[in-house]
């Protein structure tokens, strides 16, 4: 019965695909196929990684099946570890369970729902509607941030044990490649990440625009693509921090703190919606530019310390989508400071009263 339900499956998913190359299909039927297979996807998925799972405990592997379905579903051993943690952290959870099962929350967000089991309790996540309904409509990268900060509002500690977590994980590896290339990859706690990808997105822009104003001028050479311009970012950067007496190039961090009227406490962020410890807030404010500003709760700015302030989320959309970046000079969105925006009455082209360019 199990093995004529799964080759059941396999015949219908060849005939969807045949439909597909067929380009007999309209384009609302496409959509609607998109959806429904997603929800295949996860069934399937569920399907797995609880029979790998069954295998195992039958044969004692002490794994829970990532060995079986990393082998025999033609995963890689870490996604088959994944698949087999977040089974068993939502078994614990039979609402969330059977919202995965039933297709309608995807693997990806069944992970993340997983994750805040194990953070908090099976008995708050599945007690949040709210969280569950946003894990049915909200896409992976989305609702990888929300369930972040559910999970951190719920611990307690201003998001202390999460950042600890992150501190701890951190790495960098480099590594020769078959090809003859040098390659690199590291990971690092939100912080430090963002440092690192504001410092570099900085001098890779200058150089880009220092190429396209040599290519402007009739200058030959090389012009750079912005990945080159990252690369050569790195090694800049990296060359200037060594042999110096560690007064290397320094970049800021935008971090957004605004206190939470239900509890009177601050609340740190920084762009993309990363908390940040309180501890960790404090040592950023050492050695930071402060600009105090006021805002109603709609979020129209009331009063500002300074005549100068930074870009507000819908800005940075305007910005992003109309020039690419920051107006004046052409900085990636997360690198726009205050200084780029300044209302009309001083001069500048920021509308402060309806927050139009």
């Amino acid at each position: 019965m199990l093995i004529d339900a799964a080759l059941r499956t396999e015949a219908a998913a060849k005939d969807m695909l045949a439909c597909v190359k067929d380009g007999s299909a309209s384009t609302s039927e496409l959509r609607r196929m998109l959806e429904i297979s997603k929800s295949i996807s996860t069934v399937v998925s569920a399907a797995q990684a609880s029979g790998a799972a069954m295998i195992a405990g039958r044969h004692r592997h002490g794994d829970g099946g990532a060995e079986v379905l990393a082998s025999s579903a033609g995963l890689s051993r870490r996604d088959a570890e994944s698949h087999v943690k977040a089974a068993r952290s939502i078994e614990a959870a039979p609402a969330v369970r059977d919202a995965v099962e039933a297709g309608r929350v995807s693997m990806a967000n069944a992970k993340r729902l997983a994750e805040a089991v194990e953070k908090t309790s099976a008995q708050d996540v599945q007690s949040d509607h709210e969280l569950l309904a946003k894990a049915e409509t909200m896409r992976p990268e989305q609702f990888a941030r929300e369930a972040r900060r559910w999970a951190i509002e719920r611990q307690g500690d201003s998001g202390q044990a999460e950042h600890a977590r992150q501190r701890s994980k951190r790495f960098v590896r480099v590594w020769d490649a078959e090809d003859g290339m040098v390659r690199l990859h590291g990971e690092f706690d939100a912080v430090t990440g963002r440092r690192i990808s504001n410092r570099l997105q900085a001098e890779a822009r200058r150089m880009y625009d220092h190429d396209k104003k040599q290519a402007t001028n009739g200058a030959h050479g090389e012009r750079r693509t912005f990945k080159q311009c990252m690369a050569d970012a790195l090694d800049n950067l990296t060359a200037s921090a060594s042999g110096t007496n560690g007064s290397g190039p320094v970049a800021d961090i935008s971090v957004v703190v605004h206190v939470d009227p239900a509890t009177g406490k601050l609340i740190a962020e920084i762009p993309g919606g990363d908390r940040l410890p309180r501890a960790v807030l404090e040592e950023i404010a050492c050695n930071s530019n402060l600009t105090g500003t006021v805002y109603d709760t709609r979020g129209t700015l009331l009063w500002q310390g300074y005549t100068k302030r930074t870009a507000t989320p819908t800005q940075l959309k305007a910005l992003r989508a109309i020039y690419g970046g920051c107006f004046a000079c052409a900085a990636h969105p997360d690198m726009c400071q205050a200084h780029h925006v300044k209302p009309v009455s001083e001069g500048g082209p920021t509308n402060v009263d309806n927050m139009v360019l």
